[in-house]
């Protein structure tokens, strides 16, 4: 009997949906797969930052303050610790030994490193104007602290990163792409974070003080300079003027006394020569 094979309806190698659409199903299927990875990174974060020890924190630290040039601050010091002062008896920052020090960065911010390493930026120092503005800065990365914010953000950031990395490579453009992407998913959550240690530090700040003064006053400033608030979306701090508002409120929701602010009494916040650049 001989054989005679059928010819075959179509090219089995060649797919019979529109390229697009099946280029479509991929990009989904890949988004969703990431999607699902950075939650897990997101669940894993919260369930483990509040257990990891204050000693795991201090090495952790220790190594990202290593990557830094910066230099102590006893002016700054000295205001940290006056706040600390009045910690509450049972508050968890007990457990910390906090520090404080300078780098030369032009950018307004702060740092809370793990173990209790506060950086401030010389830029920021810049702009401070008042006692109670610098204590209210210096409070509010205390509250990171009290919440743990900085161990959740470098949880999911580190997790992320060796993901995108191993995926798409270090240096490709759609390495980029997926990073920017989850970078606005997790700025926007920083800012939730931002919202709580201003709460945060602006209650320090009132047990310090016995007032609320210069709360604000430092962002109302920054609002000046600021962009507008679209620009805002994807950054890591919400407007300085939302900002502003929110403390604002606050004060009048907890019936806090305003007072007026205690002057910098002509002590340098920045060393007498230009603090050391950040390493590149």
């Amino acid at each position: 009997m001989k054989f005679s094979p059928k010819a075959l309806a179509g090219n089995v190698n060649v797919s019979s949906g529109h390229p697009l659409t099946e280029l479509a199903w991929l990009l989904g299927g890949l988004i969703t797969l990431l999607m699902a990875v950075y939650l897990a990174f997101w669940l894993v974060s919260e369930l483990f930052a509040p257990r990891v020890s204050v000693a795991v924190e201090v090495w952790a630290g220790q190594h990202l303050l290593g990557q830094l040039q910066q230099e102590s601050n006893p002016a700054l010091q000295k205001r940290l610790d006056g706040l600390l002062a009045v910690l509450p008896a049972e508050s968890p920052l007990h457990r910390y030994h906090f520090s404080v020090s300078v780098v030369n960065n032009e950018e307004i911010n702060a740092l809370a490193l793990p173990g209790g390493h506060i950086v401030v930026f010389s830029g920021l120092l810049k702009e401070i104007r008042s006692e109670n503005e610098l204590a209210m800065i210096l409070a509010h990365e205390l509250g990171h602290y009290a919440r743990r914010d900085h161990l959740r953000g470098m949880g999911r950031g580190l997790g992320m990163t060796m993901l995108l990395a191993t995926l798409f490579g270090q240096d490709s453009r759609a390495a980029g792409i997926a990073s920017g992407f989850f970078s606005g998913l997790e700025m926007r959550y920083s800012q939730q974070q931002e919202s709580a240690a201003d709460t945060f530090g602006l209650q320090l700040l009132t047990a310090r003080y016995g007032h609320a003064g210069g709360a604000s006053d430092f962002f109302e400033r920054l609002a000046d300079k600021a962009g507008n608030r679209f620009s805002y979306l994807l950054a890591s701090h919400p407007h300085p003027q939302a900002r502003s508002a929110s403390l604002q409120q606050m004060i009048t929701d907890a019936g806090y006394r305003r007072a007026e602010t205690l002057p910098l009494q002509g002590e340098k916040l920045l060393n007498d020569h230009d603090p050391p650049a950040i390493k590149p």
